[in-house]
């Protein structure tokens, strides 16, 4: 069986975007501070080094200010020494485009700090060439389906770029579900996007 290489990133870019990616986790503040101020300002990507898609993904949201890291194999070490740490501070939301059980396990890392998962898209190409997603979460839906729908072979960019812009719609939960011609992912046919929210003086307890 062949499989579709990705058109928006070759194999080379895919290696020197994870280094960089590996990078920011040593980078001093004003390195990791470079990036432009706007609402991604607030926001850490975290980008798997294994899989083309999400680490688009991060690309897109670095380019509107937000913070990438590894998704390294230790993820409670990151969590401890990357990501709570920030708590205190800017640090608003959390995202990704990963396997499910790392969404999973952030969500258990999180639960102490009052945090809550405000968007979670399931992308599957399992079985089928067209893919299917289903969007819940509280955050405005129809721009995340308008960049799937119109994405193609860039949907994993247009989807950052949606993340990137995200808002809070509501405090009640809508869903949505939509089948499209976005190419199969590389690797795994079943992603999750999702993004993880923190608010005020909740951040800690």
């Amino acid at each position: 069986m062949t499989r579709s290489r990705p058109s928006t990133l070759d194999r080379r870019e895919v290696l020197a975007l994870g280094g960089a990616a590996t990078l920011v986790l040593f980078a001093p503040d004003w390195i990791k501070s470079a990036a432009p101020a706007g609402f991604a300002a607030s926001m850490i990507a975290l980008a798997d080094p294994r899989y083309g898609e999400s680490l688009i993904l991060a690309r897109s949201l670095q380019r509107e200010g937000a913070k990438v890291l590894a998704l390294v194999s230790d993820r409670a070490r990151l969590w401890s020494y990357a990501i709570e740490p920030r708590l205190p501070g800017s640090l608003q939301y959390l995202t990704g485009l990963t396997l499910e059980s790392d969404l999973f396990a952030f969500e258990r890392f999180a639960e102490n700090s009052s945090a809550c998962t405000c968007y979670v898209g399931l992308h599957d190409w399992r079985c089928r060439q067209r893919s299917a997603h289903r969007l819940s979460g509280s955050i405005r839906l129809d721009p995340i389906a308008e960049a799937l729908v119109s994405g193609k072979d860039r949907w994993a960019a247009k989807l950052g770029a949606a993340l990137a812009l995200a808002k809070k719609d509501s405090c009640e939960e809508r869903r949505l579900a939509l089948d499209c011609a976005a190419p199969a992912a590389q690797g795994p046919r079943f992603f999750v996007s999702w993004l993880i929210r923190w608010t005020g003086a909740s951040r800690l307890r």
